[in-house]
């Protein structure tokens, strides 16, 4: 967001997963950091051996991001799938021949768009949430209706239309309709599953309540609650494993976001090959160390002793 405005339900987020990322990093003092930072951002918490580099309104920042690149032989990155950002920045790390640690471009394209995404479980077999393009869809698919960007993240650009009757109207005043999806609006606690993926295998760390408001027709991230009790981890461990299978090519952490509808059981909504938000509270909640876990992935298999139990609020400010 270099030399932009940067808007602020994502700032919130995003300096809640980068400073969790950090503190992840504090265990590990001998692994030296590099770390760009805009410059209106620099009130963080750093580990030792870190070396910030603050990033002005003006300046290149992908200039930068590939000098940085070339002189780290790790590099993680936190980024929205938005417009590709995500995946694009994977392609600089991959040209300068680094590591990444999170799933290859190819796969995170997948996961970016939601309809891929959905096209994918669908076609393995996976309950998922089913999703449509708003491209030709003059009339309302479903009795209740959420719209939302193809690409998006969290809940940008969320709508909803719970009544037929207000949905040629909705559409009208919306532009670019093959960028946007709908799915229909469904009963149900908002879940999210926090992940570690390798080759075709993943690990379920923990289940997490969504907690989420709606605003004039728009779905709000008010909190969540991370390693809530849920009696069916033994089935969302099942799902993960499908997943795993079905998208071989996710690597690292990974968020799975579902609604556990009461006649169908748990559906997909979408995957997010990246740092989420509940990330933010998985090593208080479970004494995990995911950073640790998936510097393991790089050699072999995670090390998952989980030596606490509790559930955590993350509050989204």
């Amino acid at each position: 967001m270099a030399g932009r405005p940067l808007p602020v339900s994502l700032l919130s987020e995003g300096r809640m997963m980068l400073q969790a990322l950090l503190n992840d990093l504090k265990f590990l003092p001998n692994l030296p950091v590099l770390l760009p930072l805009d410059d209106r951002c620099l009130n963080v918490s750093l580990p030792r051996n870190t070396e910030v580099v603050p990033v002005s309104q003006t300046d290149d920042i992908k200039q930068i991001l590939a000098e940085l690149i070339q002189q780290a032989g790790l590099v993680w990155l936190i980024a929205p799938e938005t417009e590709g950002i995500l995946a694009d920045l994977a392609q600089i790390v991959t040209r300068h021949q680094k590591i990444l640690l999170m799933s290859q471009s190819e796969t995170l394209a997948i996961c970016a768009n939601k309809l891929f995404t959905y096209r994918c479980l669908l076609a393995n077999g996976i309950p998922a949430v089913e999703t449509l393009s708003l491209a030709g869809l003059n009339k309302p698919p479903f009795p209740a209706c959420v719209i939302k960007p193809i690409d998006g993240v969290g809940c940008e650009g969320s709508l909803i239309i719970d009544r037929p009757i207000d949905y040629a109207a909705a559409i009208e005043n919306l532009l670019h309709h093959e960028s946007l999806l709908v799915q229909p609006l469904l009963a149900g606690p908002v879940l999210s599953l926090s992940c570690l993926f390798k080759q075709g295998r993943g690990w379920l760390l923990c289940c997490n309540q969504q907690h989420v408001t709606v605003r004039q027709n728009r779905f709000s991230l008010q909190a969540c609650l991370v390693n809530a009790a849920y009696p069916q981890l033994a089935l969302y461990q099942e799902l993960v494993d499908r997943v795993a299978v079905a998208i071989p090519g996710l690597w690292g952490y990974i968020g799975i976001d579902i609604i556990d509808t009461p006649d169908q059981g748990p559906l997909i909504l979408e995957i997010n090959p990246r740092l989420t938000t509940s990330y933010v509270g998985i090593r208080q909640a479970t004494g995990i160390n995911v950073v640790e876990q998936v510097l393991r992935l790089l050699d072999g298999d995670p090390y998952l002793c989980f030596s606490s139990n509790q559930a955590v609020q993350v509050e989204i400010y």
